[in-house]
């Protein structure tokens, strides 16, 4: 079958390891064709070329005004007019375009959103999303909403962004959740319980693979790992209250954390300060897989205390070599680890539980074994780009 895949910056020839291009490799392998819409940005060197080939799938990026991209539209009503359209990203400018003329084709379109709650207009807070109830009566689904929402006096640009952001939600044919928590949110935004499935996104354990099997857990190692954006969702913050905690049942104990985002440097290295712990802690920028995977292997501990994720690309990495992994009881976090079977699950923003788990992690070596070894196993069994396009062309077949 002929496949339109439709994204925003999702085909960087720099990131080969995207969901995306992992999700199209993959159905070319299978003999479907694949190509791929999305923005033409200058700003960006893997997004200024605009048709290129990667992989055997045909990458046409177009310029966008507002939600309109008339190159984009131009193929899709001639020479890339496919059998299926799946969309991923919810906030996508080309969306909305898409799923109209979809419609108007008879071409099913299926949507994947990559995680709800960071969408502005529904939650208060996109670093702190559970912190505060959730604006479902906030989003513009239907004209008759953006009409009300206009005859109140709403600004209308913004206005009218909310409605061509959200509409697509009650236009696709199917949509496929990253998670069972994402699947809830969709319904409660008015997709049918029979339109969505839930499919993790694949990832690349190519690797891991390689890594895991040559650099089994260390055993003596008292390194605790973060490796993340510093940004309050990440939860770098929790981490660093917890280290003197950790430091005072653990002395040995150290902590590396890995950010090429270090937006808020200056408040982990105020939080580490006050807490004592500056002798056992290391903040490293951008490292390259290599380096990762090294760290990742060497590491007793990984820490991901998240306040949300909307799949968990990190967790999944740490589990791939085989680490020992804690992280916060939050969506979709408790739905890739199982407490005490392939990681531990911490109480939302409260440091002390984190301390807790890392330092019986660090005592607790055969426990430690134990889950990674069990994380290891799963995630090679789960996350492959073959079985996610196996479980897609199902999808895209009962839509054709």
């Amino acid at each position: 079958m002929k496949i339109l895949i439709v994204t925003t910056y999702g085909f960087d020839p720099a990131f080969p390891s995207r969901p995306e291009q992992l999700q199209a490799r993959a159905l070319v392998r299978r003999g479907h064709r694949v190509v791929a819409h999305e923005y033409l940005d200058r700003r960006y060197p893997g997004q200024s070329t605009r048709h290129e080939w990667l992989d055997g799938v045909a990458v046409h990026r177009a310029a966008t005004l507002g939600f309109f991209a008339p190159e984009a539209l131009l193929r899709l009503l001639d020479a890339d007019r496919p059998d299926v359209i799946h969309i991923h990203h919810m906030r996508s400018l080309l969306a909305y375009q898409t799923v109209q003329v979809a419609r108007r084709l008879g071409v099913p379109t299926v949507l994947t959103p990559h995680g709800l709650l960071h969408d502005g207009d529904l939650v208060v807070d996109r670093e702190r999303p559970l912190d505060a109830p959730l604006r479902f009566e906030n989003l513009l689904l239907t004209p008759a909403q953006l009409l009300a929402r206009l005859a109140k006096g709403a600004h209308p640009r913004r206005a009218v962004r909310n409605y061509c952001i959200h509409a697509p939600l009650r236009m696709i044919d199917h949509a496929v959740a990253l998670s069972r928590h994402e699947a809830s949110l969709l319904q409660r935004l008015g997709v049918a319980p029979e339109r969505i499935s839930v499919l993790p996104n694949a990832v690349d354990l190519s690797g891991f693979e390689r890594a895991g099997a040559a650099q089994p857990l260390q055993i003596n190692t008292q390194l605790v790992l973060f490796i993340g954006q510093l940004v309050p969702r990440k939860a770098y913050d929790l981490l660093a209250r917890a280290m003197p905690l950790v430091l005072r049942e653990v002395p040995a104990a150290r902590f590396v954390f890995v950010s090429h985002n270090r937006q808020c440097e200056d408040d982990l290295r105020r939080l580490v300060a006050e807490g004592g712990a500056g002798h056992a802690f290391e903040l490293r920028g951008r490292v390259s897989e290599e380096e990762k995977l090294a760290l990742l292997g060497e590491a007793a501990v990984v820490a991901a205390p998240s306040r949300y994720e909307g799949f968990g690309i990190p967790l999944i990495e740490a589990q791939a070599i085989g680490a020992a992994l804690v992280t916060s009881d939050v969506p979709a976090c408790n739905e890739l680890i199982t407490h005490e079977h392939n990681g531990l699950l911490t109480a939302y923003g409260d440091p002390a539980d984190l301390a807790a788990a890392i330092v019986r992690l660090l005592r607790d070596r055969a426990l430690a074994r134990r889950l990674g070894e069990n994380g290891r196993r799963e995630v090679f069994a789960r996350y492959s780009a073959d079985r996610l396009a196996s479980d897609l062309e199902e999808i895209y077949a009962s839509l054709i």
